[in-house]
């Protein structure tokens, strides 16, 4: 018997939903979970418990927590701080051990994922929750807890150069011939005038 052959549109669309070998995507990151320090570009990396450090896929370090005491970008960082760097290296934030002074200001640190701190990418201090009401810039800035937080973030933001830039206030302030009333949040330009119309309760810090 002859075999009758298929036609050629059936041939056609079926090699269309054939399924293709998709080529194998590199990684976009790479995780590993220390359980001693180990050099990563350079950095001394401790252990991360549960969590992972991450490498980008060309192997260079995106986070990890630091083994011991350093300086970083000009700051003193304490052991066991989980530092975020760029693909240039730059420290981008990082989430304290434990409450540290930056550029004189008292920054909050629980540890891992806990109170964020950010950098500028000259690397100066860009924002972070302070551990206590300190004054900046003339201004009384409120300290961080859960609570607060609650009603809107508390976090400190500073312009490039280090100058004030917004906080919610500790008590009542008045600037500018512009009243804030105590736990609202202040905005400054960057030659230290009140933003008017930026002033609100629990608003978020810039970003």
């Amino acid at each position: 018997m002859l075999r009758r052959s298929l036609p050629v549109a059936f041939v056609l669309i079926t090699a269309l939903f054939v399924p293709r070998p998709v080529p194998a995507q590199p990684p976009a990151e790479i995780r590993l979970r220390l359980t001693r320090d180990t050099v990563l570009s350079g950095v001394t990396c401790g252990p991360t418990g549960r969590s992972y450090a991450v490498l980008f896929a060309d192997g260079a370090l995106n986070e990890c927590p630091i083994a011991r005491d350093s300086v970083i970008a000009g700051h003193a960082l304490p052991r066991e701080t989980w530092i975020l760097l760029d693909r240039s290296r730059t420290l981008v934030s990082a989430w304290l051990a434990r409450d540290t002074e930056l550029q004189a200001i008292p920054c909050k640190g629980k540890g891992y994922k806990t109170w964020h701190t950010r950098f500028h990418r000259d690397g100066q201090l860009a924002g972070c929750f302070l551990s206590r009401d300190a004054t900046l810039d003339g201004v009384p800035c409120r300290a961080a807890a859960f609570l607060t937080e609650l009603s809107g973030s508390t976090q400190v933001a500073l312009h490039p150069g280090g100058r004030l830039q917004s906080c919610r206030v500790a008590r009542a302030v008045t600037r500018d011939g512009v009243t804030i009333a105590r736990g609202e949040r202040i905005t400054l330009s960057a030659t230290g005038a009140v933003v008017r119309g930026a002033v609100a309760r629990g608003s978020a810090a810039p970003r």
